[in-house]
């Protein structure tokens, strides 16, 4: 960011409030958790020393170092040696205001400055006004929250505009802290301590002590740290144990194999495969996955407030009892951080910022409608053949029976899935979750004027007579407009005018969305679907 643009900045940043926080003085806590920021933070160390990880990149902490958190960033710290590091925060909200034409708008701004900010026995105006905003009493009068605040923007103006750190570029590491952010972006190569020493400016004795000191590891164990964990996000994949080596940096895989164990407490080769690892779901439908094949996820992403009814699957109900439940509206990594996953599962669908990966290793699956083959995908991986087998089986033989059933009971019968939300009337094709439930598997047809090469089409009222079906499975979001839509639909002419809806064979479809685009919940719905169709 130019200084024209940190000065733009500045002169329309609004703070609308700020809280102060210091560790007591006699607190021994020598491990800060892991967790992640809500507020911007300006964070001082006043006593002691030690390391703090920001976004996995690893910091010296010592006294006077200043670090500057940005929402989002996710830290952890340890103190070196016997005595606890102290430490000050100042934590603050802010704004940025800007006018765009006529309007003015808000948003969450943009600092071109975050991590370690070292001062220099220079910066003595920094440091005062840090000490006036860290003096200022808890209850302090109207006055004086805003000499608080206007001594944080001359803060902010010191720090964005000064010397001390050269604008838009990154903080340049000196000794061990250059060696750090050499292993972490080096650390697939071949390192060697020596190297790792004249790097650091050290003698190689000098720095395995103080690197051993600082990190309560050596430089070997540390890479192979970060090895280890990228290798294990590797290893979700059909990829042989030989290329994962390769790729996280060994030439010989019965190496990588004992370094591996000795890190994890596993063989690579059976990782994937442990019954107690501790998976995170983070897309509809793949804790539905994890559960057919008999596996316990740590953590969901939960729909049940993007639905206005969602009903239980009766085999997933005590699992899901013990199982932290995600909103997906509004993730709460601190939810997830406690959970403490080995790995994360996903979706390419999901839309994700860097969060996630600092979190834990993170695999993100491509979304496909074929649940067979990426039952037996993730099978295959994780140990789960023989399930996935038998899942496979018992639908094969419920889908057939039941398309039997429809036939002779009903004949060539049409059925569509209809979506009301706020803003459109849906109609959903073949090429989708519910689609591939409704015409694939239990043979029911599409009206022949609906497009096949459609996953979904969004229509107007007047559309609706050019799709009359025999059956409607209705869906309506769970908001008041959503609602007032639906009003809008049923008194419709269009709609009353509709076969399924003259021989009222419209059915209460509010979560069958998500619940196909798991194997055990696909199940679920194709039952409810032939309880509809009153086959028994």
């Amino acid at each position: 960011m130019s200084d024209w643009n940190s000065t733009e900045l500045l002169a329309n940043l609004f703070v609308s409030s700020i809280r102060i926080h210091s560790s007591p003085n006699n607190h021994d806590d020598h491990i800060l958790s892991k967790r992640i920021l809500h507020r911007y933070a300006i964070c001082l160390i006043t006593k002691g020393s030690g390391v703090l990880s920001i976004n996995e990149d690893t910091h010296i902490a010592r006294e006077g170092d200043l670090f500057i958190l940005l929402p989002g960033m996710i830290v952890e710290g340890m103190s070196q040696g016997h005595t606890p590091i102290h430490y000050s925060v100042i934590f603050f909200s802010c704004l940025l205001i800007k006018k765009h034409r006529k309007e003015w708008r808000m948003e969450h701004p943009y600092f071109p400055i975050s991590g370690k900010h070292p001062l220099s026995a220079q910066d003595h105006a920094i440091k005062e006004i840090i000490e006036r905003i860290l003096a200022s009493s808890k209850n302090r009068p109207s006055h004086e929250k805003l000499d608080v605040k206007y001594q944080l923007h001359i803060l902010l103006t010191k720090l964005m505009m000064g010397n001390s750190s050269p604008e838009n570029e990154p903080e340049t590491p000196i000794g061990m802290e250059y060696a750090l952010a050499f292993i972490n972006e080096n650390y697939t190569k071949e390192l060697k301590i020596g190297q790792l020493a004249q790097i650091a400016g050290y003698s190689i004795n000098h720095f395995t002590r103080t690197f051993k000191h600082l990190m309560n590891m050596t430089p070997t164990e540390y890479f192979l740290q970060q090895r280890i964990r990228l290798a294990k996000q590797l290893l979700f994949s059909p990829v042989k144990i030989k290329e994962v080596a390769q790729q996280v940096g060994y030439k010989d895989e019965h190496y990588f194999s004992r370094a591996f164990k000795k890190e994890a407490g596993v063989a690579p080769t059976i990782y994937m495969k442990d019954q107690n690892r501790r998976i995170a779901a983070l897309y509809y439908g793949l804790d539905d996955y994890l559960m057919t094949l008999g596996l316990h996820p740590v953590a969901v992403l939960s729909y049940q407030y993007r639905v206005s009814q969602s009903y239980p699957v009766p085999s997933f109900e005590s699992i899901h009892q013990e199982t932290t439940h995600l909103e997906s509206i509004r993730l709460n990594y601190d939810k997830l951080i406690q959970t403490k996953p080995d790995f994360i599962l996903t979706s390419d669908r999901l839309e994700m910022d860097d969060t996630l990966k600092h979190i834990a290793p993170t695999i993100v699956l491509r979304h496909s409608n074929d649940y067979e083959q990426l039952l037996t995908y993730l099978a295959g991986i994780l140990g789960k053949e023989s399930q996935a087998v038998s899942w496979k089986d018992t639908y094969a033989e419920r889908k057939n029976w039941l398309q039997h059933k429809i036939t002779a009971k009903w004949g060539s019968q049409t059925a569509y899935y209809i979506r009301v939300s706020s803003d459109f009337y849906r109609i959903y094709g073949m090429l989708n979750q519910t689609g591939t439930l409704l015409h694939h598997d239990l043979g029911l047809m599409l009206p022949a004027e609906f497009p096949r090469t459609e996953w979904a089409i969004d229509f107007q009222l007047s559309e609706l007579k050019l799709f009359n079906p025999n059956h409607i499975f209705l869906m309506i979001d769970p908001t008041e407009s959503a609602r007032q839509r639906l009003q809008q639909l049923l008194v419709s002419e269009e709609w009353l005018a509709l076969d399924a809806v003259r021989k009222n064979q419209v059915y209460d479809a509010s979560d069958l969305l998500f619940k196909t685009l798991g194997p055990t919940g696909r199940l679920w719905a194709m039952n409810q679907i032939a309880e509809h169709l009153q086959i028994e």
